[in-house]
């Protein structure tokens, strides 16, 4: 009996050994079909050069071994092989600037033109567009020794050198961190932290907000732009800021966070807090015209959080790492830490992508415990680490977060000049070298369009006379924003204003006289 049930395992561990060299060589066969699928004819690749050839392939990367392309040779390609973002290709393509080089606060077109960047691109060159070669050094240094490293399963000195860096200098016991490649995704990721830590599935934003392009960060956005794409993301619930368009909360900055929480709260308890899982916000208002918080509301909405467990999350990518003369946007209010903050941008210079959330200790430990259920292939990537080590380093050696906040006062009195002299100008405002002008149409005070509204005309006619007298910045509706590199002095913010002030006529002339 025990030689025959012996043989039996034999013949069975035989028979596996086979079938699995049958499985393993053959092409995958499901395990029980369910329906017949036709059979897809097969054609021979017809394409013209095909890379797949070695004659093809070599023939077409003779074209990329030149060193140098004529002007004409990269438009015909940006023309034909790319798509630009956030509009319409070849609209685009006719207004676009193409760029060389760039140093400091300035850069150059191919026909040799300086303009200055009054915009730190989308304002993330925070450090201006000379990398220090201390940062160059550490991007090399680390290609060369590691480049790549899995984050869900590998330890690497970069990521703890800097995770300690950002632990040594975060406000309160925000002491644990991930980084993914960009401030969208860091956003997906402090959704995901907050509905898995909670429970619960709604996330609150406000009107006047971005957040990101994904579906779910533009369903977290307030703005227009999250209207393409709203449906694909559920469980976003959206609340009005303190400064709406069309009304006001109040006459004083108490009266505007009194009246303005406390219809939070009354929409808090409608959709139930026990549903809530965070309160998502920008510090300080981006690109929906750089509004500060009035005084008292960060402290009301941490102190809403706390009082109903739901996390408060700052998004700081537009405003953390020195845009408003701190640290971060939410150090303004110095009693508030938040559960979460997000970052990217000015967190190397955005010198190569990167992006990051850090969270406090209550939630880095239940993560410990729990899966964070989220991740990509460039977490944590250590070359991007690397760029951010050293670019941290040298932003606190060089003071950049201290000349931000220098810099604010000649800002604004540039911008306070503009407003004295061109009726356009409706209001000028900014925090540290976050700043923005608003444009009327009339004297009555009406803007020139919204926000969510494309540019009218003169703002156009407006924005070719500042490209020709050599500054480049971006526009949204009514708002001219006015945020250059965090390494401007003195003299280059009077050029900027200076220029501004040439072409801020064309406005003037445009208004409504009734």
């Amino acid at each position: 009996g025990f030689r025959l049930v012996e043989r039996k395992k034999t013949m069975f561990a035989a028979g596996l050994r086979r079938f699995s060299t049958r499985v393993v060589n053959d092409l995958y066969k499901p395990g029980i079909p369910l329906r017949s699928c036709p059979k897809v004819p097969t054609e021979p690749c017809t394409r013209a050069p095909c890379v797949c050839i070695d004659k093809a392939n070599k023939e077409a990367m003779a074209k990329h071994a030149q060193e140098k392309w004529s002007w004409e040779e990269v438009e015909s390609a940006h023309a034909q092989h790319t798509l630009f973002t956030w509009t319409a290709h070849e609209a685009a393509t006719k207004n676009a600037l193409n760029i060389v080089k760039a140093e400091g606060v300035y850069f150059w077109d191919q026909h040799g033109k300086r303009y200055m960047d009054w915009n730190s691109m989308a304002m993330n060159m925070n450090h201006g567009h000379t990398a220090d070669k201390s940062v160059v050094d550490a991007i090399v240094k680390q290609l060369t020794e590691l480049p790549y490293a899995y984050p869900g399963l590998f330890i690497t000195e970069i990521r703890a050198r800097l995770s300690k860096l950002l632990a040594d200098v975060c406000p309160g016991d925000i002491n644990t961190f991930m980084f993914p490649s960009s401030g969208a995704e860091a956003n997906e990721i402090a959704i995901r932290m907050a509905r898995m830590m909670t429970g619960r599935h709604k996330i609150m934003s406000r009107y006047r907000s971005y957040h990101g392009a994904t579906v779910a960060t533009s369903a977290l956005t307030g703005d227009q732009r999250r209207l393409p794409v709203e449906i694909g993301a559920t469980g976003m619930v959206k609340f009005f800021d303190p400064y709406p368009y069309s009304f006001s909360y109040g006459q004083t900055e108490e009266e505007i966070t009194q009246n303005n929480l406390q219809q939070l709260r009354e929409q808090i308890l409608y959709e139930g807090p026990h549903t809530i899982a965070a309160i998502h916000i920008e510090s300080v208002t981006g690109t929906n015209g750089i509004l500060k918080p009035p005084r008292g509301y960060l402290e009301g909405i941490r102190e809403i959080c706390t009082e109903y467990g739901i996390l408060m999350v700052c998004d700081e990518v537009m405003a953390g790492f020195g845009r408003t003369g701190r640290l971060f946007g939410f150090c303004h209010a110095p009693s508030v830490v938040p559960d979460i903050i997000t970052f990217a941008k000015g967190v190397n210079g955005a010198f190569v992508p990167l992006g990051g959330v850090g969270v406090r200790d209550h939630v880095a430990a239940h993560f410990r415990k729990n899966n964070v259920a989220i991740g990509s292939t460039y977490n944590s990537h250590p070359v991007a680490l690397a760029s951010a080590y050293a670019a941290l380093q040298y932003f606190f050696k060089a003071n950049i977060i201290q000349n931000a906040a220098a810099m604010e006062s000649h800002l604004q009195k540039g911008m306070n000049t503009l407003l004295a002299h061109h009726p356009s100008v409706k209001q000028a405002r900014c925090v540290g070298l976050f700043g923005v002008l608003d444009i009327q149409k009339n004297t009555k005070g009406d803007f020139i369009a919204r926000v969510t509204e494309p540019l009218p005309a003169p703002m156009l006619e407006f924005r070719k006379s500042l490209v020709q007298n050599g500054l480049f910045t971006m526009m949204r509706g009514h708002n001219v924003f006015c945020n250059p590199p965090l390494i401007i002095n003195p003299e280059q913010i009077e050029e900027g204003i200076h220029i501004l002030d040439k072409s801020l006529s064309i406005l003037d002339n445009a208004m409504e006289k009734a």
